[in-house]
């Protein structure tokens, strides 16, 4: 008798966790990330002026407010309001829910917006974009570049133009969360932007990352046999990587960004400092999205970045590379 008492207590006190986990449209009224990109109607609907839609149609949602949804028509040039009971939203929507654990729940657009460690390099559109360069379909991908206010900044590779779109415009929130469960899921944003473009200083022939590393730092020298300063660093970072590499295998990768004109001149000044790192040489770094970014005018530049394109520390910062080396070593002591 006890024990049964017990199990009925205890279903009790379960049922309102249970309860709980079920998605309500205040929820997504309020959280618009927990909204699903498309909808279906439960019965055909009618608009003036426009062919009816039929039952089982499937719409692209643009938002919930109260108890309705706003829906765009199937051409995509207009939007209209329904009773979001007429729709599958709220079931398409617990249905994704109860597959995702408690960080992939509680992850915003806002926060996601802040954690660059959770964006892949490229994303892929969820909407048609009409813009001044044409436009660009539904799963059209586009390079991650960066933020500006609350949009993501994109670069369409084919047309080469930078545009802009919400992130609700793309899968970057599917791919978070992907991401959360599995930091492994994508390559880094830094190996991809650098893939294609890496080459030997010694040989000119393409060189790439090593598939199997994953170094947590990525350090970016920009120097040249012509320059001065570059010539008398250069020395102090090849004995830091000779000692560090023993230290700390793995950790972290060097790339060179040549500022040297030929591949001869690479070549000549790779080999007078005694350096083999895998690098980009001068007419490839306008293609690189990311470390292009990060340099100014003036070299050397030393900049170290994690895995994503964060920058950790810039000589043009800190003092100079010299400043920027010691900091780096006193990282990778921590």
């Amino acid at each position: 008798m006890k024990n049964t008492l017990l199990l009925a207590a205890l279903a009790c006190a379960v049922a309102p966790a249970v309860l709980a986990q079920d998605l309500t449209l205040a929820d997504l009224a309020r959280r618009p990330e927990l909204v699903p990109a498309q909808v279906s109607l439960k019965q055909p609907l009618k608009l003036q002026g426009r062919p009816a839609i039929n039952a089982g149609q499937k719409l692209t949602v643009v938002s919930v407010r109260g108890t309705s949804v706003e829906l765009e028509t199937p051409d995509g040039r207009s939007t209209f309001t329904t009773k979001a009971d007429d729709t599958d939203v709220l079931a398409v929507a617990q249905q994704t829910w109860q597959g995702l654990n408690p960080e992939q729940r509680a992850l915003t657009y806002a926060t996601l917006l802040q954690r660059k460690e959770l964006w892949p390099y490229r994303v892929k559109l969820t909407q048609l974009m009409r813009l001044s360069g044409g436009d660009l379909k539904p799963g059209t991908p586009a390079i991650l570049v960066g933020v500006e206010g609350n949009q993501l900044l994109l670069v369409y590779e084919q047309g080469k133009f930078l545009f802009n779109a919400q992130p609700r415009d793309t899968d970057l929130l599917d791919s978070a969360r992907k991401l959360i469960a599995d930091k492994n899921a994508f390559p880094s944003r830094v190996s991809e932007d650098l893939a294609g473009k890496l080459v030997s200083p010694a040989t000119g022939a393409a060189a790439s990352l090593d598939a199997k590393a994953a170094p947590k730092y990525f350090v970016f020298y920009r120097g040249a046999g012509w320059c001065g300063p570059c010539v008398q660093f250069s020395p102090s970072l090849v004995k830091f990587d000779k000692d560090a590499k023993a230290k700390h295998p793995g950790a972290y990768q060097i790339i060179f960004i040549s500022g040297d004109k030929t591949p001869a001149d690479m070549k000549a000044y790779a080999g007078k400092m005694g350096f083999a790192w895998a690098a980009v040489p001068q007419p490839r770094q306008p293609e690189t999205q990311i470390v292009n970014r990060l340099f100014t005018n003036l070299i050397p530049q030393l900049v170290v970045t994690d895995r994503a394109g964060t920058v950790v520390i810039d000589s043009a910062k800190t003092g100079g590379p010299d400043n920027a080396l010691r900091q780096f070593a006193a990282l990778l002591k921590k």
